[in-house]
């Protein structure tokens, strides 16, 4: 099925999707990379978390030179104790947060750039490997004297897909000239189109179509 559909689009056209393609890739990874970037940046917010817990660090040694004093000693210490126990847990969940926006940063920006690299791999990769596969056989084929039978299956080709204004131009009864057996110019033409060109002294079985 893939070989069917390989050599419809012409030369030109696979070259605009290609084109489109390739773009389409770019645009997505530069625009992966883009929010990944932004995603990651975000990440220096946990440093307002360590700065806290810095401070309420220094907030629970402030206390605990007191804990020694009559009195108030013993509610001091605990509560030196409490800030400091709050200190480790702030930096445990600001060190947690960083590595969470960073994993988002990641994951966020690698989707967006797939979004752009599946399609081209999964529809058009195979269609343009299985296109090269075709022309290849083609250009094989054609190496040697024509064979009647490529000739009319590429002019029938040519009628069903080559444009219809330079199909006239070629011959203005395309279709008589097929059921005359006139198919050497309409074969041409759907050389032409897959960008294929005839060896030298490539010919094929009939004079050509008449134009009267």
């Amino acid at each position: 099925m893939t070989s069917e559909f390989a050599l419809v689009p012409s030369r030109r056209t696979v070259r605009r999707l290609d084109l489109v393609a390739m773009s389409a890739v770019a645009v997505f990874a530069a625009l992966g990379l883009v929010v990944g970037t932004q995603l990651w940046g975000l990440a220096e917010l946990h440093r307002g978390l360590l700065d806290a817990a810095s401070a309420l660090d220094s907030t629970g040694r402030a206390i605990g030179l007191v804990a020694d004093a009559p009195l108030i000693g013993e509610s001091a210490g605990r509560l030196a104790g409490d800030i400091t126990a709050t200190a480790g847990d702030v930096r445990v969940q600001a060190v947690a947060a960083r590595d969470g926006v960073r994993a988002v940063a990641i994951g966020v920006g690698t989707t967006i750039g797939l979004l752009g690299l599946l399609p081209a791999l999964a529809l058009w990769l195979p269609l343009r490997l299985a296109r090269r596969r075709e022309l290849r056989g083609l250009r094989r084929m054609l190496s040697g004297p024509a064979a009647p039978a490529l000739v009319e299956h590429l002019a029938r080709a040519a009628v069903r897909r080559v444009p219809y204004g330079e199909l006239c131009r070629i011959s203005p009864r395309p279709w008589l000239d097929l059921e005359h057996g006139r198919h050497t110019a309409l074969a041409h033409a759907e050389l032409r189109r897959l960008g294929v060109t005839p060896p030298p002294g490539w010919d094929g079985p009939d004079p050509g179509p008449t134009h009267g």
